[in-house]
């Protein structure tokens, strides 16, 4: 019992509509100089990479179209798939537009181009999306601050354990949202020049 709570705790934590707004204060923590540039971007990417997609499904979840905060029936996904696409696009657009660092142009293109894929995925199949979000940021923070966060790896088998013990997904799930993600993430920023790939 004690295991399946932690499993549930583990869930809950690196759920990416969460997880998400540290780890992106902590990027724009280390890599902008000025507390106002800090509070600008880091608001901008909550914005678009967690609160729209967010309070779309809390509503979803007020009028009882889904009976789950973190969605775990395919069926239901789609709609909260297609507005976090849209919202990834509408914050790479702005990023763009405000000439925003590179390294979060980079991080938008790669967490829209993910999504793409994951929406596709999700029409005929489950797979995992926390997998997929751990293994992004576990990629960028190695992109941004090298070698010294390879540690971090550690949470994708974690978050992946987690989420087929409470049996929100099989072992294929997991690793299948890790494995596009691989792709996408390291494309996207090979793509922006952070990471050359030959």
């Amino acid at each position: 019992m004690k295991i399946n709570k932690f499993a549930k705790i583990v869930s809950y934590i690196f759920d990416g509509s969460y997880i998400s707004i540290p780890a992106y204060l902590i990027l724009n923590f280390f890599m902008l100089k000025t507390c106002q540039e800090i509070l600008l971007w880091t608001f901008l990417c909550i914005l678009f990479g967690s609160l729209i997609p967010f309070i779309f499904i809390l509503i979803l979840y007020k009028k009882k179209k889904i009976n789950d905060l973190h969605v775990p029936k395919r069926e239901e996904r789609i709609k909260p798939t297609l507005v976090t696409l849209v919202s990834y696009m509408l914050g790479f657009f702005v990023f763009y537009i405000l000439k925003a660092p590179v390294y979060l142009k980079a991080v938008f293109f790669g967490s829209f181009l993910t999504a793409i894929v994951l929406t596709l995925i999700t029409y005929f199949w489950k797979i995992s999306f926390h997998t997929s979000w751990i293994t992004f940021f576990c990629i960028t923070y190695y992109i941004v601050f090298g070698k010294w966060a390879i540690p971090l790896i550690v949470f994708i088998p974690l978050v992946a354990w987690a989420r087929v013990k409470i049996k929100r997904h099989t072992v294929a799930q997991v690793l299948s949202g890790s494995a596009v993600t691989i792709i996408t993430a390291f494309f996207s920023y090979s793509l922006f020049g952070l990471f050359k790939i030959f």
